[in-house]
């Protein structure tokens, strides 16, 4: 009976490891607000590219609720991604109030620009935001190392909602 739930632990650990080396690198998008939001990026599509900043070609958003935070496996580094196939070697993030996207159609949304902040990160910013361990960690609202980085509204202007 007492070899039931090592052998479970064991092919656990096991199943884990090999998804840990299967997904490569990992970055987190972090909501530290208590509301819900929803993050918008276009970072492997050809077609949404920093300067345009008119999200028109959002491909990608998804929910990030309060006070939590959503990870993101890829294959290489974030900023090497951004470096390597960004022309710009700029990403643009958007933010939007999950209420926002329930209440309005998407085309009043784009129409009326209604987002929450849109951070412009080079491979640079994203290495600033590094933890201890190496992992990107981009949290919204833009903490106290994102006072310089290119964000709209700007950092000092920003008005984080209740």
């Amino acid at each position: 009976m007492k070899k039931a739930p090592l052998i479970f632990v064991f092919l656990l650990l096991l199943i884990t490891s090999a998804c840990d080396k299967r997904a490569g690198y990992v970055y987190y998008m972090y909501n530290n607000t208590n509301y819900d939001i929803f993050a918008g990026y276009g970072l492997f599509y050809a077609t949404y590219l920093y300067p345009d900043t008119s999200f028109e070609q959002l491909h990608n958003y998804e929910l990030i609720t309060s006070y939590s935070f959503n990870a993101h496996y890829v294959g290489e580094p974030l900023d090497e991604t951004i470096k390597q196939r960004m022309p710009r070697d700029t990403v643009s993030i958007f933010y939007f109030h999950a209420d926002t996207v329930n209440k309005y159609p998407w085309e009043i949304i784009q129409r009326d620009y209604k987002i929450l902040q849109r951070y412009d990160l080079s491979s640079q910013d994203i290495c600033t935001l590094k933890d201890h361990r190496g992992i990107p960690e981009i949290p919204y609202p833009p903490d106290e190392r994102m006072k310089d980085m290119k964000m709209y509204p700007p950092y000092n202007e920003l008005q984080i909602m209740p």
